[in-house]
């Protein structure tokens, strides 16, 4: 068979490359189907479509994700006609759904049989198959999600977890226009899957699960050096949450030249993993804190020590290591006061040198956030869900407050 797959635009219809990132789950996908026999493509909109996106820095805003127009689908259409795919799989988030339902539609046009995979079809499977022939809940180059590209399947397939994740190879090369990526890009690499928190702005868990399955640590190295990367992120939800195999996927990294930043947990960082870090070429560490008040620092599954992410600032810095320190606004019934202690906070541990980068509150399906907020009157357009859109936020003040605090944010970012 002749397989498309198809990240849709996304960077694109925010109008900033900022946004642009390689879908390395697709690309794993690809693995899958090319060890089954298929020819494969990936199209991914905001490198394969040719149209230059514009650089800008990413800020909290008013915005929302435009529907894709006749121009910004005609290069796809001409994949579409030139290839001829027997099947086209298409990966999409809340935010770009209606992107992914324009691929749909001019894929059903062209009677091609259609696959909906990724974070919102893995979510709401239901919603996805009002517009797709069939919906891949879970990791989608498990060998069993060949099938769902068959044409004679319909429906839900749901994925059991992967147990292997160094039988599959990311495919990379597949990627028209990849010449356009940013280097790091390539070297954007996963080592392990699940997370046993349970953060409830995050849904990773309901897709990947609580249990933490690991990648062989000389896999990583081996791919890392096959596509010649030298800088990159590792995008695990939780680098080193095991803490020993942190240090071994360090020790591999140690012998390449390839500088890296990863997500961490505030409770996972300690003296040996930060000297291991520098020493394996880590360059920035990310650390979720969310906010300065207690109830929605527990609502995002954190317990912070008070003073502890000053002493981690400083020991990394110290170290040579950046630090970013993730907050959010906006929480369901959150003060305009609360938010202020929020970003006092994150305005003290920026004057000692840590980066802080404050999102909005966005209820991204089946989570503790979604589920508190989705008996509202509000009316959802899926477009609006991105935590830099200030159509998101459910805080507990007046507007002339809301757009203080935004304001704020803004200025600390």
């Amino acid at each position: 068979m002749k397989i498309l797959l198809v990240k849709p635009a996304f960077a694109r219809l925010l109008g900033s490359s900022i946004y642009i990132t390689m879908p390395l789950g697709l690309c794993y996908v690809a693995g899958m189907l090319k060890q089954k026999g298929h020819e494969v493509l990936i199209y991914h909109d905001d490198v394969s479509n040719p149209k230059r996106i514009p650089s800008s820095k990413v800020i909290l805003e008013n915005i929302s994700i435009v529907e894709p127009d006749e121009d910004i689908l005609a290069p796809l259409e001409n994949v579409i006609d030139n290839f001829k795919p027997d099947a086209i799989g298409v990966s999409f988030c809340t935010a770009d759904r209606q992107s992914a339902v324009a691929v749909a539609i001019i894929a059903r046009e062209r009677g091609i049989h259609t696959v909906a995979g990724g974070v919102h079809p893995s979510l709401l499977p239901m919603d996805a198959l009002l517009h797709f022939d069939a919906a891949v809940v879970g990791e989608g180059e498990h060998l069993i999600a060949e099938q769902a590209f068959h044409p004679n399947f319909k429906g839900i397939m749901t994925i059991p977890p992967i147990e292997d994740l160094d039988a599959v190879i990311p495919d990379k090369d597949c990627i028209i226009g990849r010449e356009r990526y940013l280097r790091f890009m390539y070297g954007l690499v996963q080592t392990q899957r699940g997370c046993p928190y349970n953060c409830g702005f995050c849904a990773a868990p309901k897709i990947f699960g609580r249990k933490v399955r690991t990648r062989n640590p000389v896999a990583v190295r081996e791919e890392i050096e096959r596509h010649g990367a030298k800088s990159g992120r590792i995008i695990d939800d939780s680098f080193g949450v095991n803490r020993n195999h942190g240090l071994a996927v360090c020790n591999e990294l140690s012998k390449i030249d390839f500088t890296w930043s990863c997500d961490v947990a505030l409770q996972d960082i300690d003296s040996e993993r930060i000297a291991a870090w520098v020493a394996s070429g880590c360059e920035k560490i990310n650390i979720g804190i969310e906010s300065a008040v207690e109830r929605w620092q527990e609502l995002s599954g954190k317990n912070i020590k008070p003073g502890r992410p000053k002493e981690i600032a400083r020991e990394c810095l110290d170290s040579g290591l950046g630090v970013v320190y993730y907050f959010m606004i906006g929480y369901p019934g959150e003060t305009y006061d609360e938010m202020s202690l929020t970003l006092d906070y994150a305005e003290s541990l920026k004057n000692i040198g840590a980066n802080p980068c404050i999102s909005i509150v966005t209820p991204y399906p089946q989570t503790k956030i979604w589920d508190m907020v989705n008996g509202s009157e509000r009316e959802w357009n899926w477009a609006d869900f991105v935590h830099q859109s200030t159509r998101m936020g459910f805080a507990d003040c007046t507007e002339k407050e809301w757009n203080a605090a935004v304001s704020r944010a803004n200025i600390l970012n």
